[in-house]
């Protein structure tokens, strides 16, 4: 395979991760953490830990994934891709790894012993920033995407 062929199947292996996680986020951040105010405090430590497996099957392992190949299409950008725009989404999905693991994850394992309202407050309210970056970066991949487009119709090809 040239190498002009394997990094554009990187760039276009992340940018179709990019679509996944950003929706499998959605779904985590307003569909799933919401509705835990409506489970019985007696069943909440054991479906919290039931529900936090596949969540880590679902959504943070391809984040990661994800991750890894905006750091290869970061490091070996495929030709016509905005080395500038893979950076900036990047350096946008860091801070999103960083409030997980400031914020999200510590309040995560205490809600995994048990239902707490005050903590599941401060999940959704910090929960926010975790949006934010993840929009960012998501605006960014599309921007990216709509040049490679716009470049490709401009080619004629």
């Amino acid at each position: 395979m040239k190498k002009e062929t394997l990094r554009m199947v990187i760039l276009f292996l992340f940018i179709g991760m990019v679509f996944l996680c950003y929706g499998a986020g959605m779904m985590d951040y307003f569909a799933i953490y919401e509705p835990w105010k409506l489970i019985d405090s007696k069943d909440f430590a054991a479906f919290h830990q039931y529900q936090g497996v596949r969540v880590m099957s679902i959504f943070v392992i391809p984040s990661a994934v994800m991750t890894l190949l905006n750091i290869l299409a970061f490091l070996f950008p495929a030709p016509y891709a905005s080395r500038k725009l893979l950076g900036l989404a990047l350096i946008a999905y860091a801070f999103d790894w960083i409030f997980s693991f400031t914020m999200q994850i510590p309040i995560q394992l205490k809600l995994s012993e048990g239902k707490n309202m005050q903590l599941l407050d401060e999940l959704l309210r910090t929960n926010w920033w975790r949006f934010a970056a993840d929009t960012i970066q998501f605006a960014l991949v599309c921007a990216l995407l709509w040049q490679l487009l716009r470049r490709l119709e401009r080619s004629g090809t």
